[in-house]
């Protein structure tokens, strides 16, 4: 059951998130993977590439682990999904990142 766990690592993850301007959403059972969205909520919020690799950090603070993270795959309404491995087997974020609006 690894839920719980998963619950614990949001809190600090919504922060790392706010930080960057993004709202962050759960969705999804939490059983096998960690399922998030992140909203654009700021005028000033960073890209998309700036978030994941805050992500990235948080992940690896405190340990030795390399970590590289794929490309993202393109989803629909322009969602980006990248999939973040957490060292825990085979554990890891499933992040959706909403795209920011475009100014005319």
């Amino acid at each position: 059951m690894i839920a719980p766990w998963y619950a614990m690592y949001y809190v600090r993850l919504d922060r790392v998130a706010w930080r960057h301007g993004y709202c962050l959403a759960l969705h999804g059972s939490m059983s096998r993977d960690f399922d998030l969205v992140a909203i654009p909520w700021t005028e000033d919020a960073d890209s998309p590439e700036k978030l994941v690799e805050a992500f990235r950090r948080f992940v690896i603070s405190g340990t030795k682990i390399s970590l590289k993270i794929a490309p993202p795959v393109k989803k629909p309404h322009g969602r980006l999904s990248y999939v973040i491995p957490i060292g825990y087997g085979e554990q890891y974020l499933d992040l959706s990142v909403m795209p920011k609006e475009v100014k005319k």
